[in-house]
């Protein structure tokens, strides 16, 4: 048997994930389209800010005889004294999201679905919502303060 070098063993790791997890279809237009949005919202003086990813880990769920993975994602956005960390939590076809607002105040939350879905919810007065049953897919989540600041966008993100 002989060894194989760098390259091949790369080619065929490279095969593997390539059969095993393909880029999903649409996925390039999907993200331009995103790409379009969010200028749009910047013309329309909705500020989109840095997303910064913090935290992937892949979990083992299921019963006993069946055994699947999902990701959870955790994700953080900074607009300028606000601060907003997520739990985002795949759950079969659906997805469940966690929030916090720091520091804590009235707030609402939209989920902004790309299939044109959207969820809402209030922030407590601990800074934490949530939002269960969010469908897979692209998102960005708008905060409307209460008061008279103007409501935020972020980034679109994928869950």
């Amino acid at each position: 048997m002989t060894e194989m070098s760098r390259e091949q063993l790369l080619a065929v790791v490279r095969s593997v994930y390539a059969e095993s997890d393909p880029v999903p279809e649409g996925l390039v237009e999907r993200m331009q389209a995103t790409a379009h949005d969010a200028a749009d919202d910047l013309g329309m003086s909705l500020e989109l800010e840095l997303m910064t990813l913090l935290e992937q880990s892949t979990e083992l769920v299921g019963t006993r005889s069946e055994a699947t993975t999902r990701s959870v994602y955790t994700l953080r956005f900074v607009h300028g004294q606000v601060d907003l960390l997520l739990r985002v939590a795949p759950e079969g076809e659906r997805s469940r999201i966690d929030g916090w607002v720091v520091p804590p105040e009235p707030i609402t939350v939209r989920v902004l679905h790309d299939d044109g879905t959207v969820l809402a919810a209030l922030v407590s007065d601990t800074g934490r919502f949530d939002i269960p049953d969010v469908p897979l897919g692209l998102v960005r989540l708008r905060l409307e303060p209460h008061d008279d600041r103007a409501p935020f966008v972020t980034p679109t993100f994928e869950i």
